[in-house]
């Protein structure tokens, strides 16, 4: 069975370091990628069937006709297609091109964020097309659900995956103490991190807010970038404790940002999985985490993680403070992160994947 995975762009997101493990673990001789774009940050992926259109336009023709001759010229038999842009363009090329070619919707998100009309009229008269969606959560897969209306047995949940011997404390390659005598961080201070995008679907502002109801020393450390950074600055300003966090930027070395920390907190108002979760606590870090679904699949109350009110920075506050006056817990976590984490491997992940390929591919050779 011929595979072709496409995404709109290979840069940094939870989408692209899937397929990114996927394609070097594995090594598949009939797995393709095509990326519509190209970009300055794009993530380099070992393997030699990788392609991008000649192009850095967001929507544009060379890339459709690309997409259009690399399914003809290899043969694909099933496109496994990869967030909105590439779901749009996979279902026109199945629609009017390759009725025999089974389609693959793989939803990480947008479900729960977009409510425009047009994306929702997109997504329910794709149903004809699509023969098998592949959901990155049981929440996921309840909102595919509740606003497509798509039959449950048409959607399989996928949990994203880890490498897990590639996330491990033997990794870290810095010296921890002089890094964080670097970044002022003192033996005192309980230390905070954040990763991921300044966005207000991340929630950001909610940690931000939470910080002057901390009653102990503490230290955060941001890593990511967004528009949403020069708002987050002027609060921290507002109640004096800019110099209490530290913007770290875009980190490729997440192994040795999860080594400064005591505590991750994920504030996010949306999240259909939470890899960052996973990516923590196999680091031994706990985490603290918003319950909005999808992410508390994740990280559960006191078996992997803790939780909080989303949107609700007192509770986010109280409950931090709840963690640090007890380490107790915190140890607790940990020892249960040990056992947890083994669900979310790529081996699990790939097996599963490559089991909803061929049910798809049986669903449509029925269909045709």
């Amino acid at each position: 069975m011929r595979v072709l995975h496409v995404m709109d762009l290979m840069s940094v997101g939870g989408a692209q370091v899937l397929v990114k493990g996927i394609f070097e673990e594995y090594q598949n001789p009939d797995h393709f990628l095509f990326v519509l774009r190209k970009s300055d940050d794009l993530i380099e992926v070992n393997h030699p069937n990788v392609f991008y259109a000649d192009t850095t336009k967001k929507y544009s023709l060379s890339a459709i006709f690309g997409l259009k001759r690399m399914i003809k010229e290899n043969k694909i038999d099933v496109i496994h297609a990869y967030l909105l842009k590439s779901q749009i363009f996979a279902r026109l090329l199945k629609q009017f091109y390759f009725r025999k070619t089974t389609l693959i919707f793989h939803e990480s998100g947008e479900i729960f964020m977009n409510e425009k009309r047009w994306y929702i009229r997109f997504m329910k008269s794709s149903r004809r097309f699509v023969d098998l969606y592949l959901a990155a959560s049981d929440a996921t897969k309840k909102e595919l659900q509740r606003k497509i209306n798509i039959p449950a047995e048409k959607i399989i949940p996928l949990y994203n995956f880890l490498i897990l011997r590639n996330f491990h404390p033997e990794k870290i390659s810095i010296d921890i103490k002089s890094e964080k005598e670097k970044l002022g961080v003192k033996n005192s201070d309980f230390t905070i991190g954040y990763a991921g995008r300044l966005s207000p679907e991340k929630g950001p502002v909610h940690l931000i807010t939470a910080l002057p109801m901390l009653r102990h020393p503490f230290r955060l450390l941001i890593a990511g970038t967004g528009n949403q950074k020069s708002q987050l600055v002027s609060k921290l300003m507002e109640t004096n404790l800019f110099e209490k966090v530290e913007f770290l930027g875009f980190r490729k070395d997440m192994l040795n940002v999860y080594a400064l920390l005591d505590l991750l907190v994920i504030p996010s108002e949306h999240e259909a999985f939470g890899l960052v979760a996973v990516e923590a606590l196999s680091m031994g870090i706990p985490v603290l985490a918003s319950d909005v679904p999808g992410l508390n699949e994740v990280v559960k109350e006191e078996v992997s993680g803790f939780q909080f009110e989303s949107r609700n920075p007192k509770s986010l506050a109280e409950k931090l403070n709840f963690i640090i006056e007890h380490p107790e817990k915190r140890t607790q976590i940990i020892e249960n992160a040990k056992l947890f984490v083994q669900n979310y491997d790529i081996k699990t992940y790939y097996i599963n994947m490559l089991t909803a390929y061929d049910l798809a591919f049986k669903n449509t050779s029925n269909h045709v």
